[in-house]
């Protein structure tokens, strides 16, 4: 602010009497013109491995908000109107798109953008696969990898929700759906996820590598008035006819998780239930591309309830990764093994 002129005036705001110099002259300060100040070159993303990076831009009137007016982001990715780019990219290649950033006075900038996505050293169609996991209200995955190999490993991670969208599951000190890296052989590599999100968030996961390892998910459970209880699954490969052990009696309860680890297929699955006494029972259930879903045995099938036997599940295809626990009446519980 500048002032000219030396005529003291006083006035009253609200009462209060107030005296400064009249011919008082306000200069506004220009925020400057708006401008995109991430360079043209992003950083280069891989197939398979979750991707992100922020856009950035410089004067104008904040906030601001972003989108693609031209060209194609690669597939997988999204650009939000914060400006981040993220997502798992599905498709090696090096694309341009025009991005445009807006501020609150609706002027405008744009930039076009060149981003390369390289074809990943891993292979996802033998990856080990991980039939669910868990986060929050209680819950608690920690991942545990090991190289089986004679020569040094890389390994990567995919974590896929319910409905097959890549899912941010959280890490401990790593960031949302992103867990990969490279271990001598012998090595070993430990990851969990923090078990502190209010809700439970669940989804499986996939696990590729250019080498032999070995993967197990252990799961840990905190009630308040029970011990802590804990169960392990092992990473295995797809399977078309898997069975596993269920038990309904005398109030245990077993729960069952299914992933279709199919990227483009939906995938029908038959479940056959033979009880220890000799019935038996079928039921069927689709499941989407990369879909998961968990369930009560009793709740979801009442056939079961009150018995134990055997499932097995059938597909006419090798796409269904399959676990299961069994609770307590105390809600503790044990991981149950699958067979193929």
């Amino acid at each position: 602010m500048s002032a000219n002129g030396d005529t003291s005036v006083e006035t009253s705001l609200g009462g209060l009497a107030v005296t400064g110099m009249s011919n008082v002259v306000f200069t506004a300060t220009s925020a400057g013109s708006l401008t995109i100040t991430t360079g043209p070159t992003l950083p280069s993303g891989t197939v398979g491995t979750f991707y992100s990076q922020s856009l950035a831009a410089s004067g104008g009137v904040a906030p601001y908000s972003w989108s693609v007016v031209s060209g194609a982001l690669p597939s997988g990715l999204t650009l939000s109107t914060a400006g981040a780019i993220t997502g798992t990219p599905a498709a090696a290649g090096a694309l341009s798109f025009a991005a445009q950033v807006r501020d609150s006075t609706s002027s405008t900038a744009t930039q076009t953008f060149s981003l390369t996505i390289a074809q990943s050293s891993v292979n996802f169609s033998s990856a080990l696969r991980i039939a669910d996991l868990v986060e929050g209200s209680g819950w608690q995955t920690l991942f545990a990898i090991v190289n089986l190999d004679q020569v040094a490993v890389n390994y990567t991670f995919q974590f896929w929700d319910d409905n097959g969208n890549p899912f941010q599951v959280p890490i401990v000190g790593g960031s949302p759906g992103v867990l990969s890296g490279t271990l001598a052989p012998g090595g070993t590599a430990f990851a969990s996820t923090p078990g502190t999100s209010p809700l439970a968030l669940q989804g499986w996961a996939e696990v590729a590598s250019t080498g032999k390892i070995g993967v197990e998910a252990i799961f840990r459970y905190s009630n308040a008035n029970t011990p802590d209880s804990q169960g392990t699954i092992n990473g295995s490969l797809s399977g078309s006819n898997i069975f596993m052990p269920f038990d309904n009696t005398s109030g245990y309860v077993t729960g069952v998780a299914i992933a279709n680890t199919n990227p483009t297929q939906a995938l029908n699955i038959t479940l056959t239930f033979v009880t220890s006494s000799g019935s038996t029972t079928t039921a069927s259930l689709r499941l989407a591309p990369h879909a998961h879903t968990a369930f009560v045995l009793p709740t979801s099938y009442p056939a079961t309830a009150g018995a134990r036997g055997s499932i097995n599940f059938s597909a006419a295809t090798a796409d269904m990764t399959v676990t299961g626990f069994r609770f307590t009446p105390s809600l503790s519980f044990t991981s149950l093994g699958a067979f193929q």
